[in-house]
């Protein structure tokens, strides 16, 4: 009798002991869906305003050429960073009574593919805590032009890439039902979908058999 139990309780560690939770971040580490695109975002802008034209302008107009929903992201982190800099800023929603432009710039974006989804889901082990990754895809441009002549001073278009893990039951808590582009579909996990399944039955099947075989 005490080699049969010894047998079960090897099988059940054999197949149980990879349902322990993996360590890795801790939930209050994880970055939301937003964080995650501003840091992308900052990450573009360091990268494409590295020649960005020496001068000392009055001020810089910053305005989009085109809509889109995450406009308002791109935009607060451009000003933030060109702010940082020491620039003097006016945005569109800023009335500037002025019939002198001298000395001005106008620094336009367009966000021509911001992307931010969940390509897979997937586990470290098997029965182990679901894991999504996620990516981001960004390709912006930017052009700086002399507020009175219209002289193009500084042109650029810029990709970047970016990717993590994270745990997926923390899912409902980093996205944001506001914005859709903040909270991608999350796709069907597919791993161990008929493999686990398959081996909980052996397990069970060999439990009773060696059940049965010891009496």
């Amino acid at each position: 009798m005490v080699k049969v139990v010894l047998k079960l309780s090897a099988i059940l560690l054999l197949c149980f002991s990879s349902t322990q939770i993996i360590m890795g971040q801790s939930e209050t580490e994880i970055k939301t869906n937003e964080i995650f695109l501003r840091e992308s975002i900052q990450e573009l802008l360091m990268q494409t305003f590295i020649d960005f034209p020496e001068g000392d302008p009055r001020l810089i107009f910053v305005r989009s050429e085109s809509e889109n929903s995450a406009n308002w992201l791109l935009e607060e982190e451009l000003t933030s960073y060109l702010g940082a800099k020491g620039f003097s800023l006016a945005l569109p929603q800023k009335e500037v009574k002025s019939d002198n432009f001298e000395n001005c710039w106008d620094l336009l974006y367009r966000i021509i593919e911001l992307r931010l989804e969940y390509p897979k889901v997937k586990s470290k082990r098997l029965f182990g805590q679901k894991f999504v990754h996620r990516e981001s895809d960004l390709n912006m441009s930017f052009r700086l032009t002399e507020k009175n002549t219209g002289k193009i001073l500084w042109a650029k278009r810029k990709n970047h890439f970016n990717s993590d893990l994270f745990p997926k039951k923390i899912v409902p808590m980093i996205q944001s039902e506001q914005y859709s582009f903040l909270s991608p579909k999350l796709p069907e996990d597919t791993t161990g979908k008929y493999l686990e399944p398959a081996l909980v039955a052996a397990a069970v099947g060999g439990l009773v058999y060696l059940f049965f075989a010891s009496r």
